[in-house]
């Protein structure tokens, strides 16, 4: 889990959007996929605390476990295509298809990254990944003070 610290833009029943500070590590990434203008990222998240608008809050993301199911689901598939391809290029010559072998080791490279995703759609059914934990806020690190009418 990781934690960051923002600050409540908005609130709803059970949600709140919350703006974070980019840090200086995801400067040139750009795969995160909400922003404000200001370059700021703004997330939706759990908001079991009544956190308000103006609050700065910490909230906790389960990115770590979301990097980890993109490198399986891009990964994983990639590896056993280069299996494939690799693997099948000898095995073909010696079976006496030297003719063939550069293509029918393209297919079977193309055919183990297709039998890779349906393990991958397999697996996701039965319950054999986690669930991705949602961002929710934990602690309230200040809140904003209501202002008084003169």
């Amino acid at each position: 889990m990781v934690e960051e610290v923002g600050l409540v833009m908005e609130s709803r029943p059970g949600r709140a959007v919350v703006r974070i500070k980019r840090g200086e590590e995801c400067e040139g990434c750009h795969a995160c996929t909400f922003w404000d203008k200001g370059g700021d990222m703004v997330a939706e998240v759990e908001n079991s605390l009544g956190a308000s608008p103006g609050d700065t809050v910490r909230i906790q993301t389960g990115s770590q476990s979301k990097i980890k199911a993109a490198f399986l689901l891009y990964l994983f598939p990639l590896l056993m295509m280069f299996l494939g391809i690799l693997g099948g290029q000898p095995l073909f010559v010696s079976l006496g298809l030297s003719r063939w072998a550069e293509l029918l080791s393209v297919l079977s490279g193309l055919l183990l990254m297709a039998v890779s995703f349906a393990i991958l759609y397999l697996a996701s059914r039965r319950g054999g990944t986690k669930q991705i934990p949602p961002s929710r806020i934990v602690e309230i690190l200040s809140q904003e003070l209501p202002r008084s009418t003169p």
